[in-house]
Formats: C-alpha cells, sequence, structure tokens
C-alpha cells in the first residue's frame, strides 16, 4: 500500500505543533502535577461509572497560600488520587466538578479519591472557601480545549 505523501507531511506537522505547544506551556511557568500511576487502582466515589484502567496519585502539602504544588492535571476517564498533608488545622477542600466539599485532617495526611470526569479546561480548587490551586482536566490526547 502507498501512503501519499502529503498525509506523511500533515503528520509530521502536526507532530511537530503538539511538540512546541507542549514545551511552550513548560517554559512558560510551573508545570501541573499529573500526579504518579499507582497500582491497584484507588477506590472510586461512590457516584463513579466505570473503573478506570489508569490511576494516578499526587502529593500536596498545605501552606499559607493553599497548595504546594497549586497545579495539578489529569485526564478525563483516569481515576486520580490527592493526598494532602495536614498543618496542624482541619480544612475543607472543594474541587469545581469533581469533589464536593471534603474534610482535610489537622495532621498527617488525607486520601481523597475521584475519577476525573467531564469536559476538559481548567478547574479551580478551594480550601475553606479560598482558592488554593487548579485541577487541569485534559482530554484522553493530553490536551485541554
Amino acid at each position: 500500500m502507498t501512503i501519499p505523501r502529503r498525509r506523511q507531511k500533515n503528520v509530521i506537522a502536526r507532530g511537530a505543533v503538539l511538540a512546541i505547544v507542549t514545551l511552550s506551556l513548560v517554559a512558560c511557568g510551573e508545570a501541573a502535577n499529573t500526579g504518579t500511576e499507582i497500582t491497584p487502582p484507588a477506590p472510586l466515589s461512590p457516584t463513579a461509572g466505570e473503573i478506570p484502567e489508569e490511576t494516578f496519585q499526587a502529593m500536596a502539602t498545605i501552606t499559607d497560600k493553599g497548595l504546594d504544588p497549586s497545579n495539578f492535571t489529569g485526564q478525563v476517564g483516569s481515576a486520580f488520587q490527592l493526598v494532602i498533608a495536614g498543618d496542624g488545622t482541619e480544612h475543607m477542600l472543594v474541587i469545581q466538578e469533581l469533589v464536593e466539599e471534603t474534610a482535610v485532617a489537622a495532621s498527617g495526611e488525607t486520601t481523597i479519591d475521584f475519577t476525573v470526569e467531564g469536559d476538559p479546561g481548567p478547574l479551580e480548587i478551594t480550601l475553606d472557601g479560598e482558592p488554593a490551586g487548579t485541577f487541569e482536566r485534559q482530554s484522553a490526547s493530553g490536551m485541554t480545549e
């Protein structure tokens, strides 16, 4: 089978554009924490549909400015486990559209399990009602719209 050259050029051009966009995003500031893949999958919320094949875990600490790190990224359809270290005071955490108000213990670590669902884009993370970070939902290709 012969593949027309025009099609090959489009594939190469798309790959080059994706590489440039990725490098630009990394160069423009703090890269979002995509978490580390863990096995077995984390328990899912009772409202979750199918069990995702991949589960990612990220850790954060509470600071006077919010969470550190403050930016997280997850692909739609994957399970995510956010582990937050307490700072001596109990807090309430919310991730817009993904996690309802959840208590974060004053000491030790609090694990918050959820499935990344919905349309790609940024979501606000709040701690006690104040902005504390961002969770970026990405499509299965790793891109946001």
